[in-house]
């Protein structure tokens, strides 16, 4: 439903608070059960949601499936299955010269939480937030992206029939809607996009004092070593770029290869494109397409920053660019800055570790580095000289898929960790309740204060408090 009635959100925040309210920190049948509600929305509506990221992105079934619904189904059920765990009270207690006390603490629902999607997989990472925000005990309202519009439309149009207002709701709209929707007074804010709009979000958030969660992006290396140019890696490698045109967060943005290694590098990636694709990509059922024609031209200026080695083919109409190996990249052009969230893959000689480190500690954090090396030394250097918000391992992309990692960034590439429990935990805030047992009490503890008291202060004070 597309609006910008803000009292209809406002009312909608309100009896999603009430519910939150009432929920508490138990509530666990009412939890199990929105997400059982979600996973029959994604199980029953399977081809829909295929045929809707065909529409929006060119995604072929098996990618799609395995990058968005299989992806939130896994969740789904990581959760149902340790949330009793997660909701459990932690209990505490002291024995001290006044008495017995005891913190219990449990994990509260913040209230109404508002969700701001991407376009890029428009179906997961809308839904993932959510099943934190749910698994925690929120209501949920949600904004999806307008770039996938079929995706979007979907989400408004099954979200009615498995969930209430005040469990989940999805308000369909451009950035102007979302703008609007960001200056109400949320509990819980979360974003997953730009760091220029994240930006933004973050200061609407900052005029209400509303916690925020924001996954934003930035340009992920992928360093290899001598070692680590060989043709495992280089199939990992291609198929983290391409996947879903390289419209990925997590992509690896730009590769850095040992100079005398330039070569080989270069023809072993030729060989795995068209392994993968074919020598026309654009005829592959397995090849995705760039969400709309703004996107598509911000990646095609990306070709003038340098030489172009294998791809480079376009077309406007299908919204289509080849898998491209971009080399001889011009020093500081706008490929080296930006992150480029599209098929084309910079690849960059080094002569040595210290410098490329000196290099990549210039750039802003990333929100992953991938390193691809046999060598223990080189690993352990990579991993102690640079920072990025996760660091993978002759590995691409599966640690944003693995429930046991915490997934997010630092500094302009994110704020904030979600994904399994820590998912949970983002959407919840720990509530401690103290009590005390003080049969004996102590006489020093109140004015008029004796001249003893400091002295008594400081020799017991771990017995006191």
């Amino acid at each position: 439903m597309v609006t910008n009635n803000l009292d209809l959100i406002e009312d909608i925040q309100k009896i999603q608070r009430q519910r939150s309210c009432e929920l508490g920190c138990t509530g666990l049948d009412h939890r199990l059960y929105a997400l059982s509600q979600l996973k029959r929305l994604l199980e029953e509506h399977e081809s829909e949601w295929l045929l809707a990221l065909k529409k929006d992105l060119g995604k072929p079934a098996v990618e799609a499936y395995a990058s968005e619904l299989g992806v939130l189904l896994n969740e789904i059920e990581y959760a149902e299955k340790n949330l009793a765990d997660w909701l459990k009270p932690l209990s505490q207690g002291r024995f001290l010269l006044s008495g017995k006390d005891k913190v219990v603490t449990s994990y509260y629902p913040y209230g109404s939480v508002l969700v701001l999607a991407p376009w890029n997989y428009p179906l997961q990472l809308a839904l993932m937030p959510v099943i934190g925000a749910l698994a925690g005990g929120n209501g949920v309202v949600l904004k999806p992206s307008e770039f996938a519009p079929a995706t979007s439309k979907l989400l408004s149009k099954l979200v009615p029939v498995y969930f209430p207002k005040k469990v989940l709701y999805v308000v369909e709209g451009d950035s102007k809607v979302a703008e609007s929707l960001t200056r109400l007074q949320w509990d819980f804010i979360f974003f997953t996009g730009s760091p220029e709009t994240g930006t933004k979000v973050y200061e609407a958030a900052a005029s209400h004092l509303t916690p925020v969660l924001l996954e934003l992006g930035g340009k992920n290396p992928c360093i290899l070593d001598e070692s680590g140019v060989n043709d495992a890696a280089v199939k990992k490698i291609a198929w983290g770029k391409f996947l879903n045109a390289g419209q990925s967060c997590i992509a690896p943005d730009t590769i850095y290869v040992p100079r005398e290694q330039l070569g080989s590098f270069l023809e072993k990636m030729k060989s795995q494109i068209q392994a993968f694709y074919g020598v026309d990509p654009q005829l592959s059922p397995d090849y995705g397409r760039i969400i709309h024609a703004e996107q598509f031209h911000k990646v095609l200026r990306y070709l003038d920053d340098g030489k172009i080695y294998y791809g480079g083919e376009y077309s406007e109409e299908n919204r289509y660019i080849a898998p491209t190996l971009l080399v001889d990249v011009k020093p500081g052009s706008e490929v080296t800055k930006d992150e480029i969230f599209g098929p084309i893959l910079p690849v960059i000689p080094y002569d040595s570790l210290d410098d490329l480190k000196a290099e990549l500690n210039r750039l802003p954090i990333p929100l992953c580095i991938y390193v691809f090396s046999s060598k223990k030394e080189t690993i352990e250097e990579l991993q102690k000289g640079l920072e990025s918000g996760s660091f993978s391992i002759n590995e691409v992309i599966m640690h944003a898929v693995n429930p046991f990692v915490a997934f997010g960034g630092k500094g302009k590439s994110g704020l904030g960790r979600y994904h399994g429990e820590a998912s949970f935990q983002a959407f919840t805030y720990p509530r401690a309740v103290y009590s005390k047992k003080a049969p004996l009490g102590l006489s020093k503890q109140f004015p008029p204060y004796s001249k003893s008291a400091l002295q008594a202060l400081r020799k017991l004070r771990k017995k006191i408090f």
